[in-house]
């Protein structure tokens, strides 16, 4: 018998692409998740300054009532996006725990795989010294 050899080695590695490819994605998606998020902090810390701020012109009060009612709806804008975010993550989070599952199984396989060949082996040797063992006392 020779070297081992995995018969699916070659599946192996594409489940394993597919895995830090998925993981890649996640990665991502998570990162703009955070970017949104701390856009979202932003917006409400400018937001809450600006409530701070008392104009004493009535000109002035109207600007800073229309600049709020912005920050509002960048808020409201922000807090959907993240949302929708938060469910894609979600999903590309379950993407890449599937691609580790999937690699997993094959490396089981594998590893199994090498055992039974390593059990083979020790056999094959153990005959072979068996043999030779028989041949010594016979001669």
């Amino acid at each position: 018998m020779g070297k081992f050899q995995f018969s699916l080695e070659k599946i192996l590695d594409y489940r394993w692409i597919q895995e830090q490819e998925a993981k890649r994605a996640y990665a991502s998606a998570q990162q703009a998740l955070n970017e949104q998020e701390d856009l979202f902090q932003q917006i409400s810390q400018e937001k809450n300054a600006l409530m701070d701020v008392r104009e004493h012109t009535v000109n002035r009060m109207q600007i800073q009532q229309w600049y709020l009612l912005d920050l509002n709806q960048k808020l409201l804008t922000t807090a959907q996006t993240i949302a929708e975010m938060t469910s894609f993550v979600e999903s590309k989070l379950q993407t890449y725990i599937e691609a580790q599952k999937e690699r997993k199984i094959l490396e089981k396989l594998s590893e199994k795989q090498l055992a039974e060949h390593q059990l083979a082996m020790n056999r094959e040797e153990q005959k072979m010294l068996d043999e030779m063992a028989n041949r010594k006392r016979i001669s």
